[in-house]
């Protein structure tokens, strides 16, 4: 500071004026340096995963199609910057879609109402009409469109006036439902939770609304210790050889369906009335 007061006034000048970016480099953080923690990161993620020993070409692969199952949902004349809506992008990608509500919602912004009622337009569409799970819906792939400027005269101080531009821009999301295999994969073997549901999951436990043997079915999706433990048990049993990828699958794909379904199964029993057929 006394360096500054000792400057000459072109110098102190300079330096008052001067704009750094708003993202703060880290310090040594060195472009080699980066390329190794990104390497890292990616190996860690991989290693997270755990692959049938063996192929069988009659049972369903571990990922979808990725265009199957797309629906596009389109909000015109939104009044917010392309910028802000690229926030709200990046918030949402490749979150579930009620997850992706609670992000928006929790942002306390009078202008996320277009955003949010876009997601709420979405999962109706989508749980009454397509008949879909919502648990396993994702936004995959939110776009923000550019579109134009509505120019206005504002009156200000003095009898003086002014041009105000708003911009009318678009928003584009476009939300899949995954196959079960691969909601199978991301939940149990990645252990890619959502927010939302191990928050209905161990609220339901803490209000003792189900049975505590559900509590050690839940375990591995409820917190993140739970989690780890789920997945050391799994690479264990894999190591082994005692862990069967497609036998697992399929019965645990069998028990997330009996679950869907009980609510409406139950109701039948009671009235006599046989189950309803489970529905691929």
């Amino acid at each position: 500071m006394l360096s500054l007061l000792r400057a000459p006034t072109k110098a102190r000048a300079a330096a008052a004026t001067q704009t750094r970016d708003f993202y703060f480099p880290r310090k040594h953080w060195f472009p080699w340096r980066v390329r190794l923690v990104r390497q890292r990161q990616a190996a860690l993620r991989a290693k997270r995963h755990i692959w049938p020993r063996r192929q069988d070409p009659e049972e369903a692969p571990i990922f979808g199609d990725k265009e199957g199952d797309v629906l596009s949902f389109r909000e015109e004349e939104v009044r917010i910057s392309v910028k802000k809506l690229e926030h709200y992008a990046k918030i949402m990608k490749h979150k579930q879609i009620q997850d992706a509500y609670d992000w928006v919602d929790s942002l306390s912004r009078m202008k996320s109402e277009v955003i949010l009622k876009l997601l709420e337009k979405a999962m109706e569409e989508c749980r009454d009409r397509r008949g879909w799970d919502l648990g396993r819906t994702y936004v995959v792939d939110p776009q923000p469109g550019r579109g134009h400027y509505v120019k206005s005269l504002r009156k200000h101080s003095r009898g003086r006036y002014g041009i105000m531009k708003a911009p009318r821009n678009n928003f584009i999301i476009r939300v899949r439902q995954m196959p079960l295999e691969e909601w199978f994969h991301r939940i149990f073997i990645y252990n890619k939770v959502p927010r939302s549901l191990s928050g209905d999951m161990r609220l339901a436990l803490h209000q003792k609304r189900v049975s505590p043997q559900m509590q050690k079915e839940w375990s591995p999706y409820l917190h993140a210790n739970s989690r780890l433990f789920h997945r050391k048990e799994l690479k264990w049993l894999d190591s082994t050889r005692q862990f069967d990828y497609y036998q697992v699958r399929r019965e645990w794909i069998e028990k997330y369906k009996a679950n869907l379904l009980r609510s409406s199964t139950e109701a039948r029993e009671a009235r006599g009335l046989p189950p309803l057929p489970m529905a691929e």
